[in-house]
């Protein structure tokens, strides 16, 4: 059993680590203008990112299910064999590391309008207004680390190159519910991330998002300007 688990979990983990891999390559050897992020343009603005297919995201689904009783079973159910616990951590920190680095690649399309932003696809799709949007912060996520980036006038660290935006609703607006999963991993005071993938400088994106949040409040009158 601990076997059949194990394996669940490498072809699961390491298809989907195999298959990020692949799409970002992919993704950096295709050939396609820069997009324009000018906040005073007409239309909207559609930032492509790699993703993972469909059933990459299903192996990777049933690896994380199978990693649990794997790693139990592999440390904890066989004594006898004393080969197969060092074997089954060594591998399972070794794969999720591979993991975690080739998801830092991947993203969801991002499409810039005149009154807010959608970001994913389908039944992922999220919609969100500029003016419930109180707070804009672009911060530099690793896999086992993140830092917040420097503001203007404030000392820039030239090793650092933020590499997500979060942002926060405004909840007296918004009713926002947040899976448990965003609670753990830290969206406790901001209520979104976006993964920036999209071959633009994040400092450059995240100009161009707080001047079309600007606009858009400027556009709705004084009454949709935030409290001070």
């Amino acid at each position: 059993m601990a076997v059949v688990c194990l394996s669940a979990y490498v072809i699961g983990i390491g298809g989907a680590t195999a298959a990020a891999i692949r799409a970002g390559e992919s993704w950096r050897r295709r050939k396609a203008p820069a997009p324009s992020l000018d906040a005073q343009a007409a239309g909207e603005v559609r930032l492509e990112a790699p993703t993972l297919p469909p059933v990459a995201r299903r192996l990777r689904l049933a690896g994380w299910i199978a990693f649990v009783p794997a790693l139990a079973l592999g440390v904890f159910a066989n004594p006898t064999y004393l080969w197969l616990a060092p074997v089954v951590v060594v591998l399972t920190v070794a794969l999720n590391g591979f993991y975690f680095a080739s998801m830092q690649g991947l993203g969801e399309p991002l499409v810039l309008a005149r009154d807010g932003f959608r970001t994913g696809t389908g039944k992922s799709e999220r919609s969100v207004r500029w003016i419930h949007v109180t707070d804009l912060t672009g911060a530099r996520l690793g896999a086992f680390s993140g830092m917040r980036m420097s503001e203007k006038g404030e000392w820039q660290d030239p090793t650092l190159r933020p590499n997500v935006i979060f942002y926060r609703l405004n909840r007296a607006l918004v009713v926002q519910r947040k899976s448990v999963w965003q609670r753990l991993t830290g969206l406790s005071y901001f209520d979104g991330v976006i993964r920036n993938a999209f071959g633009v400088p994040t400092d450059q994106l995240l100009h161009a998002m707080r001047e079309r949040r600007r606009l858009a409040i400027e556009a709705e009158g004084p009454l949709a300007r935030p409290a001070r």
